[in-house]
């Protein structure tokens, strides 16, 4: 992992629209913190910019020390322009940036192994583009937005964990996705 002579514990970032996930974050830490000593996980709510400039300037500073960086809900272009410089200049440097449920210039900053969201469509992910299809329901109906959406998010890392190379790394992603919508 790393060497903790110069790096104490291991930072982890959470950016969200609102504080709605500080409370399990924070018990998931407690239960982490035997297995993981040095283990900080702090979240900042985008929500509360606006009324606390001094809660921004804690998120800014956080990212910029951070070794994962976890970005999600984030579409209000107030929100996403407040900390976008910050997320771009931390990037290439911490071990990794994942966008999940945000804008698109949020999610093209995702950087996880070997998958980097910042460059075209390739291999895996074109591949799952074709084959996406529809998707029908227990009735043979057509689903359409969020329940196709949910459908395709439950069933990719079914698909994906077969694919070698960069597709396990895109099923990590859409495994956190899962994971944070749970």
């Amino acid at each position: 992992m790393r060497d903790e002579r110069h790096y104490p514990g291991y930072r982890v970032v959470i950016v969200t629209l609102d504080s709605h996930s500080a409370g399990p974050c924070e018990r998931v830490t407690e239960r982490l913190a035997e297995d993981f000593p040095g283990l900080r996980v702090t979240v900042h709510a985008a929500a509360t910019w606006s009324e606390n400039p001094g809660a921004l300037v804690r998120a800014k500073d956080d990212v910029m020390n951070a070794d994962i960086i976890l970005v999600n809900l984030l579409f209000i272009e107030e929100h996403v322009n407040a900390i976008l410089p910050e997320l771009r200049a931390r990037r290439d440097d911490c071990d990794a940036m994942i966008g999940i449920i945000a804008d698109k210039q949020i999610v093209q900053l995702t950087r996880m192994g070997d998958l980097d969201m910042s460059k075209p469509a390739s291999g895996p992910m074109k591949l799952l583009k074709k084959l996406r299809g529809n998707v029908r329901d227990d009735n043979g109906q057509v689903k359409t937005g969020g329940e196709k959406q949910m459908a395709m998010l439950r069933r990719l890392p079914k698909m994906l964990k077969y694919l070698p190379g960069k597709a396990q790394d895109l099923r990590a992603w859409f495994l956190v996705m899962q994971y944070w919508l749970g």
